[in-house]
């Protein structure tokens, strides 16, 4: 039985800050400045920054390219794509991409909620003196039950937000999402007039050339900018649904992560500026080493849960600012904005999930809802789970982007042409054929360097960047590789395998029972091009609304040639669709 057709986007501003939003968050203005500290030279960063920047260009672009066309074209979430690209027997790959977005939504929620106590605990009290009050006001807040009760908070909110779907919270990225922006810009803008403030931007852009030899840097620079941009998640496949043929996902595909990583290295600068600034001001001079290693040390200070940077050392950086306690006030606002953008579309996500499984969505919302908080409590109440959810999902991303790119490689061969050994491009070409420049409407074309990217190298960099992780993370000694501690590789790999059990079982016994396998389309998709409705199931069965609002049978067949059905209004079906109009 065919699903009610999904709403869309009302315009395409409204589309873009969404997308935006579902990435820019505390990744970009808490993780990043760390992470660039952590790889820093005694003399510069701009070597990270450009390993970083490569990542977006082989890494990030491709794979959140293949995420908007698969959303746009199944109209499904990613369980369900995966059935109605490859088949049935494939749901448990798109299974653990949703297990990796639930699983960072989860304790993202406690996370959210520290940035909402932390905006109130700014407005209400003065703020710390020194780092060591600083530690004890996080610490206070970790022990008490304040992150349950603010966790309950993140998770009622979003909630509410997404209510209605993409009605809703198209609606409150229009407002959060600029109020973001601007806040991160005028921030950096007055970073910038701060004294001594640009050592901080030099020592930024300054370069150590032998640092290009640190196999570490690689690695985490491909795991930042994945961070970064949401790539591997799925949450674009989820937006991606409600997006008209018309907004092409190319476009989209390139120029917002191109926007979200300009918002990170904006982060980067403020936060260097500022931390400069008031070393500087403490009498420590950037051009001694032994001062700069310093002033670097506090940027690269992971703290308790990697809170170190935000919540201990940016109030106390604010207070030696003048207007420090407005400026602190609204950084919080702006960290919790931000928070709030991105858990919109994680929350989205698993309940579109439901949705494709035939679920209402008055039952898809409080169940997620219900998921959410119950799996994200244990983070709430330990703050070590939350180090260990973090360490686990966070690792996994690479994993889901390498799913992802399975679904392409391997498109051609469930279409029955059985070329793949002789022609590995085929499965690839024939994705961005059918899926991307055929369907889109007004995009840009998505060239073959793309196909030659998905297909030989970013396999490669999937198994080298899982491999040199497993490495690394069997060489620590303390605690070793095979306990049973937060951040261990035996903690990640029993949960990993605990997880893909399930899905697989899932997917073996229960898979026949879950609606979906035909893709739905609603008015959107002939408004903006009713002569090309391109698909890729058997059957083509095409349904005409009649005048009573209910919808009757034009014409249904199982043909493969190029044409194969055509309505009284001369709606032409290619090749291989199942289309319900």
């Amino acid at each position: 039985m065919a699903q009610d057709p999904p709403p869309m986007f009302s315009n395409t501003i409204a589309l873009c800050l969404s997308c935006l939003g579902c990435v820019v968050g505390t990744g970009n203005i808490w993780r990043f400045p760390r992470i660039v500290a952590n790889n820093a030279g005694d003399t510069g960063c701009l070597v990270f920054l450009l390993v970083w920047f490569l990542f977006l260009l082989l890494w990030s672009i491709p794979v959140i390219l293949i995420e908007y066309s698969i959303g746009r074209f199944t109209r499904r979430g990613p369980v369900e794509s995966f059935a109605v690209l490859l088949g049935k027997g494939y749901r448990w790959i798109g299974g653990w991409v949703f297990m990796v977005n639930l699983g960072i939504c989860c304790y993202y929620s406690v996370v959210l909620g520290w940035c909402f106590y932390y905006f109130i605990h700014v407005c209400a009290y003065p703020l710390p003196e020194d780092e060591i009050i600083a530690k004890e006001i996080f610490t206070t807040m970790a022990d008490s039950y304040y992150p349950v009760l603010t966790h309950a908070c993140s998770v009622l909110f979003v909630t509410l937000i997404i209510m209605r779907s993409v009605s809703t919270f198209e609606k409150v990225n229009m407002v959060f999402v600029p109020i973001l922006l601007t806040t991160v810009f005028g921030s950096f803008i007055y970073a910038l007039t701060l004294p001594g403030a640009t050592e901080g931007v030099k020592y930024l852009l300054r370069p150590e050339w032998s640092l290009f030899g640190r196999a570490r840097l690689w690695v985490e620079a491909m795991a930042q900018n994945a961070w970064d941009t949401g790539a591997g998640v799925g949450l674009f496949i989820v937006y991606a649904i409600y997006m008209p043929r018309k907004n092409g996902v190319v476009k989209f595909g390139v120029l917002l992560p191109l926007v979200n990583n300009i918002v990170s290295f904006t982060s980067a600068m403020t936060t260097m500026a500022t931390v400069f600034y008031v070393n500087i001001k403490y009498g420590l001079d950037p051009n001694k080493p032994e001062d700069l290693r310093k002033i670097v040390a506090v940027l690269a200070d992971n703290g308790e849960a990697n809170t170190g940077l935000t919540f201990v050392w940016i109030p106390t950086l604010y207070n030696t600012l003048p207007n420090g306690r407005v400026l602190a006030i609204v950084f919080f606002l702006c960290l919790s904005f931000a928070g709030v953008s991105s858990m919109v579309a994680m929350m989205e996500f698993p309940v579109r999930t439901l949705e494709d499984m035939g679920a209402k969505r008055k039952y898809a919302l409080p169940c997620t809802s219900v998921v959410v908080f119950l799996f994200g409590l244990p983070s709430a109440l330990n703050i070590q789970i939350l180090v260990n959810q973090d360490f686990v999902w966070g690792a996994s991303l690479i994993l889901s982007g390498f799913a992802l790119i399975f679904l392409v490689f391997w498109y051609d061969t469930h279409a029955g042409k059985g070329n793949m050994c002789l022609n590995f491009l085929a499965g690839a070409n024939r994705f961005r054929k059918e899926v991307v420049n055929d369907y889109g409407i007004g995009d840009w074309q998505l060239p073959l360097l793309w196909a030659i990217l998905v297909t030989f190298v970013n396999p490669l960099e999937a198994i080298g960047m899982i491999g040199w992780w497993v490495y690394d993370q069997a060489q620590i000694t303390d605690p070793p590789w095979w306990a049973y501690e937060p951040e261990t590789l035996y903690a990640a790999i029993t949960q990993w395998c605990f997880w893909l059990l399930v899905l697989i079982s899932l997917n073996i016994f229960c898979g026949d029972r879950f609606q979906g396998g035909a893709r739905t389309y609603s008015q959107f998709d002939l408004e903006d091009d009713p002569d090309n409705i391109v698909g890729n199931q058997h059957e083509v069965t095409l349904l005409r609304s009649g005048s009573s609002g209910s919808n009757r049978l034009v014409s249904s067949m199982t043909e493969k040639s190029p044409l194969v059905a055509q309505s009284q209004e001369g709606i032409t079906l290619y090749a291989n669709e199942s289309t319900f109009l």
